[in-house]
């Protein structure tokens, strides 16, 4: 048992010291090439919170004082080579602009150049959200349910639709009490002690030992998009 304690401690050493390596390079890259045109760097998502699979995407959101054409083959040459890099590129007048729900999801995020002021959104925006997404997810479930589709592109789906679900949960924690999860545990634990969203709880198990269910969705993905399907369908802000 020690032993596989250890083992497990050497594997997220090393994991976080590749993670920083990336970012550490990728930061240096961006401030060179984009220069005065960079506002900020953010790292966000599942990396930045300490909860990523191996497979998990490098989430960063890159705020720029101008988009344009340059802007973009500039950011395309930055992340060439950094094919797990997931990009959410905003302006700086889409800061000032974009609902303030939207901007929710950075609440944890990690500054790596700059910094942005997150503004905190009220309940009732958040729920505008929270009902834009569920719409959303529930027109895309079903069309993977109905639809003929890669066996390769359904898992995809259904991982990307756990990621949706989580987002979803962690909001209607805010909408709840005023202050958004850090974490899926964090998420859990809220719906564990007030005794409700079982459903939402089950999704977010799923996605949390992603690498134990991988392999049983890629056998039938069926079961796991019925599950999204009713959590979505029964889900009200």
């Amino acid at each position: 048992m020690l032993e596989v304690t250890y083992l497990a401690r050497i594997r997220s050493v090393k994991f976080r010291n590749e993670m920083d390596a990336i970012l550490r390079k990728f930061k240096k890259e961006a401030i060179a090439t984009l220069g005065e045109n960079l506002v900020c760097l953010l790292h966000h998502g599942s990396r930045a919170k300490g909860e990523a699979h191996l497979e998990s995407d490098y989430d960063v959101v890159i705020a720029v004082k101008t988009i344009n054409e340059t802007t973009f083959n500039s950011i395309l040459n930055i992340v060439k080579p950094y094919p797990r890099l997931s990009i959410y590129l905003l302006s700086a007048q889409e800061l000032e602009t974009l609902p303030r729900a939207h901007l929710l999801q950075l609440v944890h995020a990690k500054p790596l150049y700059g910094k942005i002021n997150v503004k905190k959104p009220t309940q009732d925006e958040v729920r505008q959200l929270m009902s834009h997404i569920r719409h959303d997810e529930l027109d895309m479930v079903r069309h993977y349910l109905l639809h003929p589709h890669p066996m390769e592109k359904k898992v995809k789906y259904v991982y990307y639709g756990l990621k949706s679900a989580y987002l979803y949960l962690s909001y209607l924690v805010f909408s709840e009490s005023g202050q958004l999860p850090k974490t899926r545990k964090q998420t859990i634990a809220h719906f564990k002690k007030a005794k409700t969203c079982k459903e939402g709880v089950r999704l977010l198990q799923i996605l949390d030992k992603w690498s134990v269910h991988k392999a049983k969705v890629a056998e039938n993905p069926h079961p796991y998009m019925l599950l999204l399907e009713k959590f979505f369908r029964n889900a009200v802000p």
